[in-house]
């Protein structure tokens, strides 16, 4: 097993929760870390590799109504 890790990011991209997530390949981890975006966006990293970014719904409107989102800033890793 794997070890990832799921970060609940805000409106401006700071970190409000990290989900440890113990998987058996990648691909579980990405359905996993889907299965937590409600209402914030899911950033999924194994130690300092980002592997997927899944947004928010209300996410994906704020971007279309041009207003846009601040660069994301590397997060801190389990090494």
């Amino acid at each position: 097993m794997a070890h990832y890790r799921a970060y609940l990011l805000d409106h401006d991209r700071h970190v409000i929760s990290v989900a440890n997530l113990q998987c058996a390949d990648e691909q579980e981890a990405r359905e996993r870390a889907q299965q937590l975006v409600d209402a914030n966006d899911i950033e999924l990293w194994q130690l300092d590799r980002l592997i997927a970014v899944f947004e928010a719904a209300a996410s994906r409107t704020s971007k279309t109504a041009g207003q846009g989102r601040p660069q994301r800033t590397p997060r801190p890793t389990d090494k």
